[in-house]
């Protein structure tokens, strides 16, 4: 039998977001598969590796049939492609590699894990992997991550945060948001929103919690829109002035990817490449999360309306060669 894969959730297009408009999804023939798993392995074989033709396979196909790659790859040599690919390759260029090896749900729970094991928690990681996922995306990301590391995500989680951190991944990880049309009243959930924070002493932590996670996205564009013409500033500056460290940010995240997703993983590009350095595992995971072209488009058209600039001239500004072309692969940019 011929594995068709299966589709990798990747939290897009969002629920009432116009931005990403998802075309119906294209299977590989069974010669098209095979073709391209004969090109990696040719890549491999022999004395050295012949990085141009991984770049032509990796960024050429979508997650969907990258994941029919991975595994006629398997079927066909015994070895996982990550295995091959990991021998073969080294430095950011091949940790590039070896991301686009893995089937996208896989990267992302592997991912999470890395952010939680060992010393301390990569709470910048978590934030950009559970903010702005669908209900199905998350249903997805727990399955995994129980069958990968015999663990739930979420207790892993609460042995490495607490109190109102450790609340609202809890609520993230429930994956309940209401993704109907249902009508309601955004101007009432405007003032709860208020009275949660500005408009007493102390903050009702649980309700903006309650409110940002599990309302819908549509609706709560609306109640943003509300609360900053009634109250005269916008709803990210009362989250600033109500809460404080990773819960401020995290919140504010999940404020900006609800109003506008694509400018938001714009800004997450813009991070991973500014100051001093380059944050590679960042750039890595947010190339290969949003490398398919109905999801990168609206992304660079955010990311040049914001900055001035391309995205790919800016991945051309802080990275080189190889890593350099695969990237710009994954971004559709290397014509």
């Amino acid at each position: 039998m011929f594995n068709q894969g299966s589709f990798p959730p990747q939290g897009f297009p969002p629920q009432g977001f116009p931005q990403f408009a998802q075309p119906p999804p294209q299977l590989l023939t069974r010669p098209e598969c095979d073709a391209a798993v004969e090109k990696l392995r040719k890549a491999m074989k022999g004395m050295g590796t012949k990085e141009s033709s991984l770049i032509e396979v990796f960024g050429k196909y979508t997650p969907l049939q990258m994941n029919q790659i991975i595994n006629g790859y398997e079927s066909h040599y015994g070895n996982t492609l990550l295995e091959d690919i990991k021998s073969e390759t080294s430095g950011n260029f091949g940790k590039l590699c070896c991301a686009l090896s893995m089937p996208l749900v896989e990267y992302d729970v592997k991912c999470l894990h890395d952010a939680i094991a060992g010393a301390g928690t990569d709470e910048k990681c978590l934030i950009e992997i559970l903010v702005g996922r669908t209900n199905s995306d998350i249903k997805a990301l727990k399955e995994a991550y129980q069958k990968i590391y015999g663990k739930e995500l979420k207790d892993d989680i609460k042995g490495d945060t607490s109190g109102t951190n450790y609340r609202l991944y809890k609520a993230l990880l429930k994956g309940e948001r209401d993704e109907s049309n249902a009508p309601r009243n955004a101007e009432a959930d405007a003032d709860a929103l208020y009275k949660a924070g500005e408009g007493r002493m102390g903050t009702d932590e649980s309700a903006f919690i309650d409110i940002l996670c599990n309302y819908p996205s549509a609706h709560l564009r609306q109640v943003f829109d509300i609360y900053e013409k009634k109250y005269e500033h916008s709803i990210e500056k009362a989250i600033s002035k109500e809460f404080s460290g990773d819960v401020k940010k995290t919140l504010t995240y999940l404020v900006l990817s609800i109003k506008n997703k694509a400018e938001y993983i714009a800004d997450l590009f813009e991070k991973s490449m500014k100051g001093v350095g380059t944050n590679d595992n960042k750039l890595i995971r947010l190339a290969v999360r949003h490398r398919s072209e109905y999801v990168i488009t609206p992304i660079k058209e955010a990311y040049l309306n914001k900055y001035g600039r391309t995205l790919a001239k800016r991945i051309k500004g802080d990275t080189s060669g190889d890593y350099c072309k695969l990237l710009l692969a994954c971004i559709h940019e290397n014509k």
